[in-house]
């Protein structure tokens, strides 16, 4: 059997050298001229053509023993018997096919063979498969699918080898510090965090009535309240005065956590009614007074929360008298509207609590006290006790 093999491999190398020839270079052709066209030519030495020969002879069998180990593929088809062994072989050259071509630098972008360092040792690969692309559609096996150019980019690049033959590091990126905040404990104690973080403001309608008893009178009359303007009205008796009513509208906004201020538009009604006479006519008299003011007030939070809210206010307020009637009831009625000059003054403090009654609608009650500015107003409650308690009550409509 191995005497087969041998002759067999003596047979292919003899057809393979069969047609092999040097062609020597020009130089030699012109030594080989001028030693013909010498006078006295050596004698040719007998050997010379076997030396040629030999020569020929290994260069020719270097060349076959390199094409033969340097990896040229040849088809060799397979006779396969049964359906289920041709997909078996389908599959598995397949498998192997995309195996290959998934190896990292198994197909160089070049067309040259590329060299894998190993450590100490290098596999060599074949750049392109054109014939076993062709051997395989021979064979009824379908070619994988081809890698495009830019697949070699994206795959892990081999590390070089060291010159000692082991393989060189890789370089490790340089990691940039993460910079992590520092969480501050006292943050929420930072005035300009709280101011951040201020309550809504709110809208508050408002309805009071102060108080018209005589037990705050001043004892001299006059001395903190103006004693009325020339109407032409004389008083014949003591005053009633009823019950002082405002209502009013406004807003209120924090300025700090617990600090807030409001302002508004209200609108006063006084009244009082008396005997007197104008002119020689004599009867019971209504004397009406109208003012429109704005307030402005300061609130602290003493108590907050959800439900419930206790706070103190104080403030001022300056009001307008856009309405000075008189009416003396006879046969006919005489009526007088006396111009008012003038502002009136007031300050005021008290206490207040706000309860939630819905999601944002409170309703608040704020009892306290006033003191009203000798103004040279029309006489009314204000002038007679300037000392006058108020009882405030309203919704606020929180935002």
């Amino acid at each position: 059997m191995q005497d087969n093999h041998q002759e067999q491999f003596d047979r292919q190398i003899r057809s393979m050298l069969a047609d092999a020839a040097e062609k020597p270079s020009r130089r030699v052709w012109k030594g080989i001229s001028a030693r013909l066209d010498a006078a006295e030519a050596p004698a040719a030495s007998p050997w010379g053509w076997m030396r040629w020969a030999g020569m020929s002879l290994a260069a020719a069998a270097a060349i076959a023993a390199g094409v033969f180990f340097s990896g040229t593929r040849t088809s060799i088809p397979t006779i396969i018997h049964n359906p289920e062994q041709a997909m078996l072989a389908q599959s598995g050259e397949t498998a192997g096919a995309e195996a290959e071509i998934a190896a990292p630098a198994a197909v160089p972008v070049s067309g040259e063979p590329s060299a894998v360092a190993d450590g100490s040792r290098s596999a060599f690969r074949p750049a392109s498969r054109p014939a076993a692309r062709q051997a395989a559609a021979a064979d009824g096996v379908e070619p994988a699918p081809e890698v495009p150019a830019n697949a070699a980019a994206q795959e892990p690049q081999a590390q070089p080898a060291s010159e000692s033959g082991r393989p060189a590091a890789a370089k490790t990126p340089a990691r940039h510090p993460v910079h992590v905040p520092a969480v501050d404990p006292f943050a929420a104690e930072d005035p300009e965090a709280g101011r951040r973080s201020l309550p809504r403001p709110s809208l508050y309608a408002q309805g009071a009535v102060g108080s018209n008893e005589s037990s705050l009178r001043a004892r001299t009359p006059g001395f903190l309240g103006a004693p009325g303007e020339q109407s032409g009205f004389s008083e014949l008796g003591a005053s009633s005065y009823g019950v002082p009513f405002t209502v009013g509208l406004g807003v209120r906004f924090y300025v700090a956590p617990r600090l807030s201020i409001g302002t508004g538009l209200d609108y006063s009604l006084l009244s009082r009614t008396f005997t007197g006479s104008f002119d020689a006519t004599s009867g019971s008299v209504s004397h009406t007074l109208q003012y429109l003011g704005i307030p402005v007030r300061v609130y602290y939070d003493i108590l907050s929360s959800d439900r419930i809210k206790f706070y103190v206010y104080g403030g001022g307020e300056a009001e307008y008298c856009i309405s000075n009637k008189y009416r003396l009831f006879g046969t006919p009625d005489i009526v007088r509207t006396p111009k008012v000059n003038g502002l009136q003054y007031s300050v005021g403090a008290g206490l207040g609590v706000e309860f939630r009654i819905a999601g944002r609608v409170g309703l608040y009650v704020d009892p306290g006290m006033n003191y009203y500015f000798n103004c040279n107003q029309p006489r009314s409650i204000r002038t007679e006790k300037p000392f006058l308690l108020n009882f405030d009550a309203g919704l606020r409509f929180n935002f």
